[in-house]
């Protein structure tokens, strides 16, 4: 089967939704599909030479990469330029596939492809499916990123579009499958496949044999780390708060790993409030993950409140797969809330319950053996449940349907 994903991050972008495309894309290759993606520039790759299209090829898989400008995505207006540029350049990509497509698979990175999804489906008589990794403009609307009436109201029509146009609808957890529900999709269109972990690339690995640990000092300290998009719907300044309320205990250190809109924001944050336990890291290759993941006594996992059924944190899968607990400032009723309550692997606050938060770090500090029964857990629960395996064979089975 010839089939073609449109989304912007791809391989070698170190983004979330690039990496669990690649991963996805490889897997569909082995199980003998033609893949080709049409994708755009990183954000976090420099000295970029323009283009318009340009022809690569990762592995098996056929590279269309689309041009698009990369301003810093924290002002809305350089937001929506990146976007139009990627999509306009994206669209003359779909014209220059080499094989004709049966499936064209759009994602919502922008989250107006499905637009380009139906036109190509229609174009090559092709099946057209939805893989909703957010939803928009929701997600805009209760950050308050998205204000426009008129923006909000477009947004709105071609998400509603894309959902009643697929074939079928792929979502991350079964409160974002509510809430497509409750937006009028038909039940039995949408399939619901969760993000994962590569359960045999990550693994625990012990603190004596951790590189990343010894490297950072973190053997000396109680540490807790957050690690992933540093975005402006992860609630940060939470954590920022929790830090700057124990600073006082010297043994706890705090952990940011990642790039995103609101990084250089925090980091003046701290610099204004003199945190000397909050330390910054950039993203780390996906072979030293397992490493990193695995160096800290516990991780955080934020959400702002309101967004549980519009994002699922799939930090939480790697963090599971290296054996560690989390702490998840989140809606008690979402895919992680969930995972909570039936595996017992983490704690769930409420997004913004800054004293809780406190409450539960200085629990786990004082009670360790709590850290070690939770990761235990949480690799046996991601090794039978969200291994990467389960979900690209479920993933080929519902297009194979098709």
């Amino acid at each position: 089967m010839n089939i073609l994903f449109f989304n912007r991050s791809f391989y070698p972008d170190t983004e979330a939704t690039g990496q669990f495309l690649t991963e996805l894309c490889e897997d569909l290759s082995k199980f003998g599909h033609n893949i080709t993606v049409i994708a755009g520039r990183s954000y976090y790759k420099s000295n970029q030479k323009f283009f318009l299209l340009k022809k690569e090829k990762y592995k098996s898989i056929e590279i269309i990469r689309a041009c698009g400008t990369v301003f810093p995505k924290r002002f809305l207006i350089l937001r929506i330029i990146n976007l139009a540029t990627y999509f306009l350049s994206a669209f003359v990509g779909g014209f220059t596939v080499k094989e004709k497509p049966n499936v064209i698979i759009a994602l919502t990175d922008p989250p107006v492809l499905g637009l380009l999804g139906y036109f190509f489906s229609k174009w090559y008589k092709a099946k057209f499916v939805y893989s909703c990794k957010d939803i928009y403009p929701d997600i805009g609307i209760v950050t308050g990123k998205l204000k426009n009436p008129f923006i909000n109201w477009l947004l709105k029509k071609i998400n509603y579009f894309s959902f009643q146009s697929s074939a079928k609808v792929i979502c991350l957890g079964e409160d974002m499958k509510k809430t497509i529900i409750k937006k009028g999709v038909n039940e039995n269109k949408i399939e619901v496949i969760h993000d994962w972990a590569d359960t045999d690339m990550l693994c625990p690995v012990p603190p004596s044999k951790n590189p990343f640990r010894i490297k950072h000092n973190m053997q000396n300290y109680f540490t807790l780390m957050y690690s992933g998009n540093i975005g402006l719907s992860q609630e940060l300044d939470k954590l920022i708060d929790v830090a700057e309320r124990l600073k006082e205990n010297k043994k706890i250190r705090f952990f940011l790993i990642g790039e995103g809109a609101d990084k250089k924001r925090l980091q003046k944050l701290v610099l204004d409030k003199i945190l000397e336990n909050v330390i910054f890291l950039p993203y780390q290759p996906y072979e030293e993950l397992k490493y990193s993941l695995s160096a800290s006594d516990i991780h955080m996992i934020t959400l702002q409140k309101g967004l549980a059924g519009l994002v699922v944190p799939s930090k939480i899968y790697g963090v599971m797969a290296c054996g560690k607990p989390f702490i998840a400032l989140i809606d008690e009723e979402s895919e992680i809330g969930n995972i909570v309550k039936q595996f017992n692997c983490g704690v769930v606050i409420p997004p913004g319950d800054i004293r809780n938060m406190i409450g539960a770090i200085k629990q786990v500090f004082d009670h360790p053996e709590m850290l070690v029964e939770m990761g235990v857990q949480g690799r046996k629960v991601a090794e039978k449940y969200f291994d990467r395996e389960i979900s690209s064979k479920k993933f080929e089975s519902v297009i194979s349907t098709l």
